[in-house]
């Protein structure tokens, strides 16, 4: 049992061990990918196997001269635009992009229409008539 305990021990040391010689640039690409197993976590911060095998992935093209651009377009390939946490501006994601400033500017021209009408009423003057105008003053007179 101690025995087995031992090997598991080593075992993830040397995965641990591993992780410790990878190059700085390594977790910087991988904080632009997403996990694929992953809620909400990027590829440089999962402890996932996955995630340790992309990043064993990064620093193998790194290693063989890849830029950063040429390995986010590799995994994009693999798992599409999904994993990107910044995605393209293109297709459906350029909605994505571009609905906060829509809503942003419709919001805007509504409250500008809300206010230029609250104003008009308030300056509209009242059509009375005499009669009721006196007798408004009259009731004026007798409270006072």
């Amino acid at each position: 049992m101690r025995v087995l305990a031992l090997i598991l021990i080593g075992l993830v040391s040397l995965g641990q061990a591993q992780e410790v010689l990878l190059d700085p640039r390594v977790f910087e690409i991988g904080r632009q990918l997403r996990c694929p197993t992953c809620i909400a976590e990027t590829v440089a911060d999962s402890a996932e196997g996955i995630s340790g095998e992309m990043r064993l992935i990064i620093q193998e093209q790194l290693v063989a001269g890849k830029s950063e651009g040429e390995i986010l377009a590799f995994f994009q390939e693999r798992y599409g635009d999904w994993v990107l946490l910044d995605p393209p501006r293109r297709g459906i994601y350029l909605l994505v992009w571009a609905s906060p400033v829509v809503v942003g500017l419709l919001a805007v021209v509504l409250l500008m229409i809300y206010i230029r009408r609250g104003q008009q009423q308030a300056a509209a003057p009242l059509d009375v008539s005499s009669d009721e105008l006196e007798r408004v003053r009259a009731a004026l007179r007798q409270e006072g």
